[in-house]
């Protein structure tokens, strides 16, 4: 009798194999995940000791609180979602529906699909819920302004549409549509699972003639559910859309217009009604008898409503409003001027009679001393160019803005215009662009300059009383103490201070003034464990001298 070569099957591996693979991957992504944590965790340690330096450590760990706050509850919730719905939605004998048989030596051999899809699966999810945290994460602001708002209004401070109050608006919105929309992307997952598997089933009964023993019921049943949770977050989405009517631009002008609100505002509604009726639909036909025609007839309402409304909206617009567009949009363009008027403040500016004097002394030079000494001549981007010209003194030296402000000087107040001498790390020669000197040696800026906003030389320069270096006045009295400059608005770049090594103040002629930072800013490096992290941290680790 010839044998049946099919008559032993085996799995592929043997006992151990497979537990020793199980184990090198768990070890694998652990030391992964302790390494990433590690990195982060350094990160933030340090990012701790700055905002602690700068008496902000209670603004950091709330934010921190928050971050992680968010990050936790919206990753476990994907992962649970999605890994659970995959539980829940595949089929009760999901080996036999994707199960594969080959050949090895004339031996059956069972490939282990099952076991790989739910690893898959997991690793996805777990995949999926970090990206949805991360993401959520970076959106910390808009739930922490929900959170923390005042909410509710007064009758004064709500729309004239919708009835809502400011702050619903400010706060409450931005977070409502961020859940909506993740809400939404979890749903529309779900949905793509459940209508693989129905897929698999549906496939592979009709490739075996209805063999297997896999009931098709469990997947329509679970791709119904999907499509009721589905739709309801749609529902959610077109309510909150009713709201962004307020800040869409038109072409008169922006807001509800005569259209939206006659129309569009209402029949978004009517939308929002037939989604909620089709989600119950599906919802019902999964706890009776799941079929596609009950899926296809759940969205069958909200599909009329809005080509309905969107049929009216057109008709209103084009046969309605444009032939006498002024007169139907003038109750909506005149609440748009006023509440823009409130919203700058300017309902609360009271009109007064100003008497013009035109008579000698409204013209006269010396009755208007103080108001022609501060009248702006100079443009700030013509005194920027004049200032890297005349003032940087060296080629990494930079003036990056230039701000007024007004001084009381020889006892009358002066309108002044400053600049202040920043060092440009990038602007150092290409031999000089090494650590020790990009971190110990040039560490800082060095003074500024000062000038009335209408000082003019014969030259036509500006009349500086604050220049060169060092710092030179031309009223007495009025000096720099400390015109080092360590933190300006071009520090971007870490150094290290109070070292061994001099640093660079100003050149001197053929030298170099040379000094030490005097002041208490900054992280302190302490032990040798804070120097390590600071230094890991600032990828400094191999360079810094311990």
């Amino acid at each position: 009798m010839r044998r049946d070569p099919f008559a032993d099957t085996k799995a592929i591996g043997g006992p151990t194999r497979p537990r020793l693979s199980r184990v090198l991957i768990v070890a694998i992504v652990a030391l992964a995940a302790v390494a990433y944590a590690g990195s982060t965790t350094i990160s933030y340690y340090v990012d701790s000791l700055w905002f602690t330096s700068l008496g902000y450590a209670s603004v950091f760990w709330t934010r921190l609180d928050l971050q992680v706050a968010i990050f936790s509850l919206f990753a476990a919730v994907t992962f649970a979602v999605l890994y659970g719905g995959f539980w829940a939605l595949r089929p009760a004998r999901l080996d036999e529906l994707i199960g594969a048989t080959i050949l090895v030596n004339r031996q059956r051999v069972s490939l282990p699909i099952g076991p790989l899809l739910n690893l898959a699966a997991l690793v996805v999810s777990l995949a999926i819920a970090a990206e949805v945290g991360t993401s959520m994460m970076a959106s910390w602001s808009t739930l922490a302004l929900w959170w923390y708002a005042p909410h509710g209004g007064t009758a004064a401070a709500t729309d004239p549409i919708f009835g809502k109050p400011l702050g619903f608006y400010l706060f409450s919105l931005p977070a409502w549509q961020l859940v909506t929309g993740w809400l939404l992307m979890l749903t529309v997952i779900v949905c793509v699972v459940a209508a693989v598997f129905v897929g698999l089933t549906t496939g592979a009964r009709a490739l075996t003639f209805n063999r297997l023993t896999v009931s098709p019921v469990r997947p329509w049943r679970g791709l119904a559910i999907a499509s009721a949770a589905l739709l309801l977050a749609i529902a959610a989405r077109v309510y909150l859309g009713r709201f962004e009517r307020l800040f869409e631009d038109n072409t008169i002008f922006s807001g509800v217009t005569y259209t939206d609100a006659h129309i569009t505002v209402n029949g978004l509604l009517v939308v929002c009604a037939a989604l909620v009726v089709g989600a119950v639909t599906a919802a019902v036909s999964a706890l009776r008898a799941p079929h596609p025609a009950w899926l296809g007839a759940s969205i069958v309402p909200a599909v009329a409503c809005y080509i309905v409304i969107g049929l009216a909206g057109w008709y209103v617009s084009t046969f309605i409003v444009k032939p006498n567009q002024l007169v139907r949009e003038r109750p909506y363009i005149a609440r748009n001027i006023e509440l823009t008027r409130a919203a700058y403040g300017l309902d609360r500016i009271q009109t007064h009679p100003f008497p013009a004097d035109s008579g000698v002394d409204a013209v006269d030079p010396l009755e208007n001393r103080t108001t022609l000494d501060n009248i702006r001549l100079w443009d700030w981007r013509a005194l920027q160019d004049t200032l890297r010209q005349i003032q940087e003194i060296r080629t990494y030296y930079d003036f990056p803005e230039i701000d007024i402000d007004r001084y009381r000087l020889g006892g009358s107040v002066r309108e002044m215009m400053l600049a202040a001498r920043e060092l440009n790390v990038e602007k150092l020669p290409s031999s000089s662009r090494n650590w020790i000197n990009e971190k110990l040696i040039y560490t800082h800026g060095y003074g500024i300059t000062m000038n009335p906003v209408n000082g003019f030389t014969p030259e036509g320069l500006p009349t500086l009383v604050l220049s060169n270096m060092p710092v030179q006045s031309t009223i007495p009295g009025f000096n720099v103490a400390r015109p080092e400059i360590y933190f300006g608005e071009l520090t971007d770049t870490d150094v290290y201070v109070k070292t061994r090594q001099k640093e660079f103040n100003y050149p001197l002629g053929e030298t170099n003034n040379l000094t030490s930072y005097e002041g208490s800013g900054g992280i302190r490096l302490g032990g040798f464990l804070r120097r390590a992290l600071i230094a890991y941290d600032r990828g400094d680790i191999a360079k810094l001298p311990f």
